[in-house]
């Protein structure tokens, strides 16, 4: 499929039909697999010990300062408009990475988002790496940044932590040799997509197969969670990411009633959104939150306005972004196709990426 879609005259104009492409989710074989490669792991690594030449202190959450968005080049399911709205409206200091497995494509990509993005707040990276069509979900297979306990000895004081990811499209090697920050491993299968934090540690997973075969240790050893929610999966994809949404330090979102408790559990006043009327993969939970801007997914439908107006009253900087494609596809939103790393210098990003 990588190479039929090169044989396409532009990056930003790819436009094939759902079926042809892989789906976000993993397939009954790939879910079976994955639940045996967990399982075993639990079995063998019952005892977890943090195996990485690291001390984590507590995972980056979204509400930090970012320093970082990336995201793949691929535009699958209108998902151009997203990202060139993203590119355009960028907080000052915030500088965007576009990353593809094609190095072929770097200079159209470039001449592409330099007069959205500004020729000093953006870098394109030819990632050499087994890529497919899920290389677009970056929430999913790129490494989780970490804040460590102390720096490290190139004087760092982040990390990242790469999981196995069951659709193969892990560009954290190759992203972890370009910047300069230590690279941990998580061996369990999990997507980063089901993995929602706050700058206390609190860590959310919606507790689905094969994510409730990993261990608490991994997430508090690894991750540095100081608390770990684990939801039920009621609904959706499965993934924290479209069900919670921490949007300040004392205001916690979600769209399923059913989480409030444990949500509110963790000193938080829980909000309720509404639920998109049309599609039972739509949601207005799956935002990307960027300093003082917030990106939301909208379905041009009655409740729109509604939510709009929840995170509005927060008094951030809100822009609707039509998501009906890619979430009535069952492959995510805004938040599924975006990654943001913390503040830091561009040299210690490419070595924690890139290696």
């Amino acid at each position: 499929m990588k190479k039929v879609l090169l044989a396409l005259t532009h990056f930003c104009f790819l436009s094939l039909a759902a079926g042809t492409l892989a789906p976000m989710g993993p397939t009954p074989n790939e879910q079976a697999a994955g639940i045996q490669h967990n399982q075993q792991l639990r079995k063998s690594f019952f005892s977890w010990q943090n195996r990485s030449q690291f001390k984590v202190d507590r995972p980056f959450s979204e509400l930090e300062k970012t320093g970082y968005l990336l995201f793949h080049s691929d535009n699958y399911y209108d998902t151009s408009v997203i990202k060139d709205t993203l590119a355009s409206n960028l907080p000052a200091g915030v500088k965007l990475i576009v990353y593809t497995d094609v190095p072929s494509l770097v200079g159209s990509l470039r001449n592409h988002y330099e007069p959205l993005a500004g020729k000093s707040n953006l870098e394109v990276l030819g990632l050499k790496y087994r890529a497919s069509d899920r290389a677009i979900w970056a929430r999913d297979n790129t490494p989780i940044p970490v804040l460590l306990t102390e720096p490290s000895p190139n004087g760092t004081k982040w990390g990242a932590i790469d999981a196995v990811y069951y659709g193969g499209d892990e560009p954290d090697s190759a992203l972890a040799g370009f910047f300069h920050i230590n690279l941990g491993k998580n061996p369990y299968q999990f997507e980063g997509g089901n993995f929602v934090t706050d700058p206390k540690g609190n860590c959310v997973v919606v507790n689905k197969q094969p994510t409730s075969q990993i261990p608490d240790s991994v997430f508090t050893g690894t991750y540095g969670c100081r608390k770990l929610v684990r939801l039920k999966h009621v609904s959706g994809i499965g993934h924290a990411d479209e069900r919670v949404k921490f949007i300040n330090d004392s205001t916690v979102l979600t769209d399923t009633p059913s989480y409030a408790q444990q949500l509110s559990d963790l000193g938080y006043e829980v909000r309720v959104l509404p639920t998109p009327v049309g599609g039972r993969f739509r949601t207005y939970v799956n935002s990307l939150s960027i300093d003082n801007k917030i990106f939301v997914p909208v379905f041009d439908e009655e409740n729109d306005a509604e939510a709009l107006a929840v995170y509005r009253s927060f008094g951030l900087d809100v822009f609707p972004l039509n998501s009906e494609n890619i979430s009535d596809n069952g492959n995510g939103s805004i938040h599924c196709i975006t990654m943001t790393y913390p503040k830091m210098e561009l040299s210690e990003l490419k070595n924690l990426l890139f290696r």
